[in-house]
């Protein structure tokens, strides 16, 4: 049997929501036919998640109801076959690193974390907020070049709790919209200066996010991963739905 993981959401906090993901178990066949893959729906745009491992983490439309399994639409065909996606949010691939990252296979464990594409509409901030953070960065505190085609802002460089951007300017290498490639670095409680974010919109209604440890991904390493996690987003991506 194929299962995917839908985390269920009722205003509770992100933490919450992956403390207690529902489990939703897909039948193995699709018409008859072995089912090797899971077919998620973010909007107009189809993922095939391929079924190793055998589940992927979703915000589901609609939201289930705190203590209740996501329910399917009556149909013949259950959600994620081909011809019935599963609706969702947001769709998680951490697990599917390996699948995503294609050649790019020697990063050390854990170097990434909370890779996730989402409707804009859904969370549509991340990547303003990089923007802004940046122009204040560039604007008040000293800039370097750190290698790999980007340019490190760095507050109070000398303490372990610093926070620092790392960008690239679009004609070095940006995003699908024309828009720098900026990764965050410290910016929030808790979180070491070794802690960066990555967000964007890759078109007009998706939004790519993920976390990386620049300790096991140095700068010189960043675009290179993106790119690869990028052109893996895209091998994943099938067509519109409508």
């Amino acid at each position: 049997m194929l299962s995917f993981a839908a985390c269920a959401k009722d205003g509770t906090s992100d933490t919450a929501v992956r403390a207690s993901p529902e489990v939703v178990v897909m039948p193995s066949e699709c018409h008859g036919k072995p089912n090797d893959a899971i077919y998620v729906a973010l909007g107009e745009d189809v993922f095939r998640i391929p079924g190793t491992p055998n589940r992927v983490g979703i915000y589901p439309i609609p939201y289930p109801k705190p203590g209740e399994a996501s329910s399917a639409m009556p149909s013949e065909t259950p959600p994620g076959c081909p011809d019935h996606p599963a609706k969702a949010f947001s769709l998680h691939l951490t697990l599917h690193q390996s699948s995503l990252l294609g050649n790019l296979q020697d990063l050390p464990p854990d170097a990434l974390r909370a890779i996730t594409v989402s409707q804009v509409g859904y969370r549509p901030y991340g990547e303003l907020f990089a923007m802004n953070t940046l122009a204040m960065m560039v604007k008040d505190e000293p800039c370097r070049d750190a290698g790999g085609g980007l340019v490190e802002c760095r507050k109070q460089p000398d303490q372990e709790r610093d926070t620092s951007t790392l960008s690239a300017q679009a004609s070095v290498y940006g995003t699908p919209l024309g828009h720098p490639f900026i990764v965050t670095c410290g910016f929030g409680p808790g979180i070491w200066a070794s802690d960066c974010q990555v967000h964007y919109q890759l078109s007009e209604r998706l939004v790519l996010g993920y976390q990386l440890d620049r300790r096991r991904i140095p700068a010189a390493r960043m675009i290179e991963v993106d790119r690869a996690i990028r052109a893996g987003v895209q091998r994943l991506l099938v067509n519109s739905h409508r």
